[in-house]
C-alpha cells in the first residue's frame, strides 16, 4: 500500500509486525497521523501463515496462545477469530538414547500427569534440579532485570554452567539444555550460549506452567497481520527498508530508498539488532549501540510437515512428542479439526540447526522425516506437503523464535532494550516485560508505545 499524499505525519512507525501494526493502529484510532514502513513485501513479520493446496493453514512463525495472554486473547475476540484446544489426546512420545517411551503425561518446565518409564534416579535428578530452579528465579523481582550484586552474579553464568553444578545424569542435563533450545526462554539458545540470569527471567515472565501452547487458531495466527492492516489502509508502504534516521527535539526524518518522511516520533518496531542497522543521526547513546551489537536471534528453524490425515491418533499417541534424537527435540500435532488434514510443527535449533542447514535440501527433508518415524512410526515418512521455514536465513528477521541475552548483557545494557532516545521508542516482543517472544508480547509493546506517544502528542 503506498500514500503519495502525506509527506510529515505525527508519528512513523518502522516495522510492520504485530507490535508495529498494533501500535500504529491504536495511535489511528485515536486520531493521529501515522504511517507504517516496512522493508518487506508483506505484513506480520514473525506472524505468518500460507493455506496449503489441501485447505489446511500452516503458520509458518508463531502459532499459539494460551489463557493468561490477555491482549491476545482480546484480539482475537476482537477480529471475531476463533479457537481450538491444541490437540493432546492420547500418549506423548519421548526418545532418549535411542530408547522410545510412551506415556499418559507431559513435561516441559512442569509436569503433569505419570512419568516416562525411564529410571527414577534420572527424573528425580531432573525434576529435583528444576525445584532448585524455580526457587532461584523467585529471588527476581518482576519487571526487567535490574543491576545489582546478585544479578550480575547471576548474569555473569552461562546457564550451561548451572546445569553442569545442579544435574548430575544424562536426564537431567539434557532436559535444561532441552528448556534451552525447545522452550528458550525467548532465544532459542545452547545452553552455553544464554545467561543464566536471562533464562530465569524468562521463566518468571514467561513461564510454561501457564500453557501457552494451549490452544491454536482456526485458518491460523497468519490471517491476523492482514486484518489490521485493513484498518489502517493506505498508511502502510511496503517494500521500503529505513536506512537512515535523524532527529532532533522537533522531531525524526526518516529515510528510505525511495522516500523522505518526517514526523513528530517514531516508533521502532523491530528485533534490537535489525533497529541497529539503521543509521542514526546523531548516534544514539552508547549503552544502546553497545546493546545492539550483543542481542542474537535465537537460531532456529521451523518445519511443518502435513499428512491425508492425522495418522498417530490410530496409535492412542497425541502427536506430542520430545527426545533428544538427531535432529528434532520437540514435535507437536497442530492439525486442525475441521479439516481433517494432519499436521506436525517441528523445530531444527542451536547447533542441530547450524548442521541440518548446511545440507542438501532432500538430506534435509530425509533428516526430519527420519526422526518424524521415530516418534510416531513409518507412515511418517509419506507426507503430502512439507515446508521449511527459515528464519535465521531471513534478511529482516535473522532468527527466531526472538533474541536472548548472553552472559553480562542484562547488567551491562539491559536498560537501554526499552528507554527511549528523543522522539524515538521502541516496540517489538523482545521489549516486552510480561510474554516476551510471543505474540502476546509484541501486543503489550505496541499498545504501550501507543500510549505513551499519545500522551506526549496531547501535552505538544
Amino acid at each position: 500500500m503506498t500514500n503519495l499524499q502525506l509527506t510529515s505525519y505525527e508519528c512513523i512507525v518502522v516495522g510492520a509486525g504485530l507490535a508495529g501494526l498494533i501500535a500504529a493502529r491504536n495511535l489511528q484510532r485515536q486520531g493521529h497521523q501515522v504511517l507504517v514502513i516496512e522493508a518487506r513485501n508483506r505484513y506480520g513479520g514473525r506472524m505468518s501463515g500460507q493455506y496449503l493446496p489441501s485447505g489446511q493453514w500452516i503458520d509458518r512463525g508463531g502459532q499459539w496462545v494460551g489463557p493468561t495472554q490477555e491482549r491476545f486473547l482480546a484480539l482475537l475476540d476482537e477480529y471475531k477469530i476463533r479457537r481450538f484446544p491444541s490437540p493432546n489426546q492420547g500418549k506423548t512420545v519421548l526418545v532418549f538414547n535411542n530408547k522410545r517411551y510412551e506415556f499418559n503425561g507431559f513435561f516441559q518446565g512442569f509436569h503433569e500427569g505419570e512419568v516416562p518409564d525411564i529410571g527414577m534416579a534420572e527424573w528425580q535428578d531432573a525434576m529435583s534440579a528444576w525445584a532448585r530452579f524455580q526457587e532461584l528465579a523467585k529471588t527476581l523481582p518482576s519487571g526487567y532485570p535490574q543491576s545489582n550484586d546478585h544479578t550480575k552474579k547471576l548474569d555473569s553464568k552461562t546457564f550451561a554452567q548451572w546445569i553442569e553444578e545442579n544435574t548430575s545424569t544424562d536426564f537431567g542435563q539434557w532436559y535444561f539444555a532441552y528448556m534451552a533450545r525447545a522452550v528458550g526462554f525467548l532465544g532459542p539458545a545452547e545452553p552455553q550460549q544464554v545467561s543464566l540470569l536471562h533464562v530465569l527471567w524468562g521463566q518468571n515472565c514467561a513461564p510454561q506452567a501457564e500453557h501457552p501452547e494451549a490452544e491454536l487458531i482456526h485458518g491460523g495466527a497468519g490471517q491476523i497481520p492482514d486484518k489490521i492492516a485493513a484498518e489502517l489502509g493506505e498508511r502502510i508502504r511496503l517494500g521500503e527498508p529505513v536506512f537512515r534516521l535523524n532527529y532532533d527535539s522537533a522531531g525524526v526524518t526518516v529515510e528510505t530508498s525511495q522516500n523522505t518522511f518526517t514526523a513528530k516520533f517514531a516508533i521502532i518496531a523491530m528485533p534490537p539488532h535489525l533497529a541497529g542497522r539503521i543509521i542514526y543521526h546523531p548516534p544514539l547513546p552508547p549503552q544502546r549501540e553497545q546493546l545492539t551489537q550483543r542481542v542474537p536471534m535465537g537460531c532456529c528453524a521451523k518445519v511443518l510437515i502435513s499428512y491425508e490425515r492425522p495418522f498417530w491418533r490410530k496409535q492412542g499417541l497425541a502427536g506430542l512428542a520430545q527426545g533428544n534424537c538427531q535432529w528434532l527435540e520437540l514435535c507437536a500435532d497442530s492439525s486442525d479439526p475441521e479439516t481433517g488434514v494432519g499436521v506436525i510443527a517441528t523445530f531444527v535449533v542451536g547447533d542441530r540447526y547450524n548442521r541440518w542447514r548446511s545440507m542438501s535440501g532432500p538430506a534435509r527433508r530425509a533428516a526430519v522425516l527420519s526422526d518424524l518415524a521415530i516418534y510416531f512410526g513409518q507412515e511418517a515418512l509419506f507426507p503430502i506437503s512439507y515446508d521449511e521455514v527459515d528464519w535465521p536465513g531471513d534478511p529482516w528477521t535473522g532468527g527466531a523464535y526472538a533474541a536472548f541475552m548472553p552472559p553480562g548483557v542484562w547488567t551491562s545494557f539491559g536498560e537501554a532494550l526499552f528507554t527511549p532516545v528523543g522522539p524515538i521508542h521502541w516496540a517489538g516482543t523482545e521489549m516486552a516485560d510480561r510474554w516476551p517472544g510471543f505474540f502476546e508480547g509484541a501486543i503489550r509493546t505496541g499498545e504501550a508505545a501507543a500510549d505513551r506517544i499519545a500522551l506526549l502528542l496531547r501535552e505538544k
